[in-house]
């Protein structure tokens, strides 16, 4: 980033970075304009990491419901498993969530004339006359059909992790999502190891904190492990996969090289 950075900029952009937040980085640089441009740094690096790992995510979803929608032989599998299979509690309510949030975001983008349509089922006697329309648009929300695939959308990769927990080795991992990852040198917990450190930086991501380090290595070693081993039975660094990420990848490796030369220069010299 330039380096132009008057005293004036300086006390204006730690107000709006937050006095505490630039002081992480600050007591690596030891200067309030090479800790600005450390920060910067660190935001092109995560924005670089979550497009790759967006599409990771992406990829996971959809080879996971694939394969569950072909081994429970049912369309509407998520909130209708064939029994004896059962989601566990947290599970379920994950699932009832994404279908409220998928009832909310498709009630957002009716008309005023559509969502008192929907009247006739949430009131069948009238609607209240003292109603709030808070619990009005809730009421309606329920009585809006979402597709399997709106309520999948909502699901976070937390969901997605925990189907490769051990409370399901034996009833979704042994009898199905081991055909997404078939190479038989892999177990289920290594699976859940690298999804975990996803899940894990990837908040860290989402709340703007900084990746780099051990931190960096581990996520970039689980995503090239997803990468080419989703679907392969032997590790393929030339997989479908690894050539849909391969821009995000490049673009990811241009700024790891500029994180660390920028890394560099403002820390090590100075140690």
């Amino acid at each position: 980033m330039s380096r132009n950075l008057t005293e004036s900029d300086i006390a204006r952009i730690k107000e709006l970075i937050s006095e505490e937040r630039l002081g992480t980085f600050r007591s690596l640089t030891k200067s309030d304009d090479d800790a600005i441009e450390l920060h910067q740094a660190t935001m092109m690096l995560g924005g670089a990491l979550m497009s790759v790992t967006g599409i990771v995510e992406i990829a996971l979803r959809n080879a996971v419901c694939n394969q569950l929608r072909t081994d429970f032989g049912l369309p509407n599998w998520l909130r209708q498993p064939p029994r004896p299979f059962s989601w566990a509690s947290l599970e379920k309510n994950n699932i009832d969530k994404a279908e409220m949030q998928a009832q909310r975001i498709a009630y957002s983008k009716l008309n005023n004339r559509d969502k008192q349509a929907l009247d006739t089922d949430a009131y069948p006697i009238g609607v209240p006359e003292l109603i709030s329309y808070a619990k009005l648009a809730k009421t309606r929300q329920k009585n809006i059909k979402v597709s399997e695939g709106q309520v999948i959308s909502q699901l976070t990769i937390f969901f997605w992790k925990r189907l490769f927990s051990e409370h399901y080795e034996r009833t979704l991992w042994k009898r199905s999502l081991k055909r997404v990852f078939p190479n038989k040198t892999y177990s289920r917990a290594n699976i859940a190891e690298k999804l975990e450190d996803i899940y894990q930086i990837r908040n860290r991501l989402a709340h703007h904190e900084p990746v780099y380090g051990t931190r960096l290595i581990k996520i970039v070693d689980a995503v090239d492990f997803m990468i080419e081993n989703m679907g392969s039975r032997k590790p393929d660094p030339e997989s479908p996969l690894a050539k849909l990420t391969l821009p995000h990848r490049e673009q990811l490796n241009s700024q790891i090289a500029v994180f660390n030369n920028t890394f560099d220069r403002l820390i090590k010299h100075k140690n």
